[in-house]
This record gives structure tokens, C-alpha cells and sequence, in this order.
């Protein structure tokens, strides 16, 4: 006879999410409120003061495939589990390296960091636990925690435009130079438009039927407002996209020329 499994009461939610150059992975089960107290002076629930396993059943567990900041402060590679202590007005976020600790195995001595952060009040009433990556900037984003009517927020920081610098200029040292990528480097992550322009000059050059190189240098040049040339260059954008058969930048470059 087959044993049927029943649904856990705190149902576990694996979270992987692209982050700089490396990954964060949060494993953890989600409890339910079910009409008990939470946030409360000896709450059946996360009681304020107290020790709190960041979740149920296993102690949530985080994983930095890269070097992280937390509120500034410096995290390495690694993997992590996570507990915190809820109070009135904050909460402390402990991030803890004994990854086969539990509540009753938990050492201090263990503690790689611990943040304190305000507690906001939500108006909207969350009744399962939950933890969301949102905001995302190439080196940022912001770690949220959402139960009943109460929301905390983590920075997440991260420092990749040092290392794409130093990447980039050693590749161009290099015999096939990525003229294409560092005009993206430049464009998106350094804000450097004339070296972006130069750069994507030359992989056009190399490649004049790249009609997406075409569609990158007419949001450069829009961006040095020099609409004429961005026109200019959307056109050039359709015309290789139509010998490509491109619908796709053919529709955005049609609507990026509609919109200068």
C-alpha cells in the first residue's frame, strides 16, 4: 500500500535569484499565522524579545555564491543560516556559520554578523511568512520580510564594477577585444557614454549587420542628446533588423524613433 504524503503545515520555499556576479539562494518553510498571535509580548508566535528560528521547522538557511554586503557590513561567499530576535521597533538579524545548528545548537561564538533594522508597519495583512528579493540594481537590492502586519527590509550590496573594470581592460589587452560587452560596461554600469560610443563604433565596424549594436548605439547617443544621430541610427537599426528578420527590433527600433 502507497503512503500518501500530506502537505506540510509550514510549506518550504527555495529562492534562487542572479545577483551581481554570483547568486543568493534562500531556503526556508513558511509558517501560517492560523489565528494565533505573532509579534507579541509571549505570542505563541515569534514572541518579541525572544529567540526566533527566522521561519519553521529548520533553521532558514541563505547561500552568497559571491562577497555580499549586509547594511554595509562585509559578508563572504558562503552559506549561511539565518535566526533574528523581534522587538517592538526592530529586529535583529543574526547570520550565523554553523549551517547544522538548530535553536538548541545555536553559538554565538558562531555569529559572522548581526544587524539591527527598523520595523515598519504594513497595511497590507500578510498571513503566510515570507521573504522577497526586490529592487534589484547591479549592485544592490533589498532583502524583504512580510508577516502579518509587520515588514523589515535588508541592503544587499555588492561590488562588481571594480572587477568588470579590471576584466574588461585586461581583455583588451587581449588578441579579440570585446568592443561589443565593454560598450555595455560603459553605457549601463560607468555611465562613460563617449568611451561607450567609441567602443560600440568599433564592434560596428566589425559587425555593421548587428542590428542590435545599431539599436545600443541609438540609446547612446539619445542619451548625449544628440537626437539626430539616434534617429539616424534607429533607421540603420531597422534595415539590418528587416535583412535579419528581426520583428522584434524592428518594432523597437520603430517605436524608440517615435518617441525622440
Amino acid at each position: 500500500m502507497n503512503t500518501l504524503s500530506m502537505p506540510s503545515s509550514s510549506p518550504r520555499q527555495i529562492l534562487t535569484q542572479d545577483f551581481g556576479l554570483g547568486k543568493i539562494t534562500i531556503n526556508y518553510a513558511r509558517p501560517l499565522i492560523k489565528g494565533r498571535t505573532v509579534f507579541e509580548e509571549n505570542s505563541i508566535l515569534a514572541p518579541l524579545g525572544k529567540f526566533w528560528r527566522f521561519g519553521a521547522d529548520a533553521a532558514t538557511q541563505i547561500i552568497f555564491t559571491d562577497d555580499v554586503e549586509i547594511e554595509g557590513k562585509k559578508i563572504p561567499s558562503g552559506t549561511y543560516i539565518v535566526f533574528a530576535i523581534p522587538h517592538e521597533t526592530k529586529w535583529e538579524i543574526i547570520f550565523n556559520t554553523d549551517i547544522a545548528a538548530g535553536l538548541r545548537g545555536y553559538d554565538a561564538a558562531n555569529n559572522i554578523l548581526v544587524v539591527e533594522l527598523p520595523v515598519q508597519k504594513s497595511a497590507t495583512f500578510s498571513e503566510t511568512f515570507t521573504i522577497q528579493l526586490h529592487s534589484f540594481q547591479y549592485e544592490s537590492c533589498v532583502l524583504a520580510v512580510n508577516w502579518a502586519n509587520v515588514s523589515v527590509s535588508i541592503k544587499v550590496t555588492t561590488q562588481i564594477v571594480a572587477r568588470l573594470k579590471e576584466s574588461f581592460e585586461a581583455q583588451m589587452q587581449g588578441e579579440k577585444k570585446p568592443y561589443f560587452q565593454a560598450a555595455i560596461f560603459n553605457l549601463m554600469l560607468t555611465g562613460d557614454l563617449p568611451k561607450a560610443l567609441e567602443n560600440i563604433d568599433i564592434a560596428l565596424a566589425e559587425a555593421p549587420g548587428a542590428y542590435y549594436m545599431h539599436f545600443v548605439k541609438a540609446n547612446i547617443e539619445k542619451l548625449l542628446g544628440n537626437s539626430e544621430a539616434a534617429k539616424k541610427t534607429a533607421e540603420q537599426c531597422i534595415e539590418a533588423a528587416v535583412a535579419a528578420g528581426s520583428q522584434d527590433y524592428q518594432r523597437l527600433a520603430k517605436d524608440f524613433i517615435s518617441k525622440i
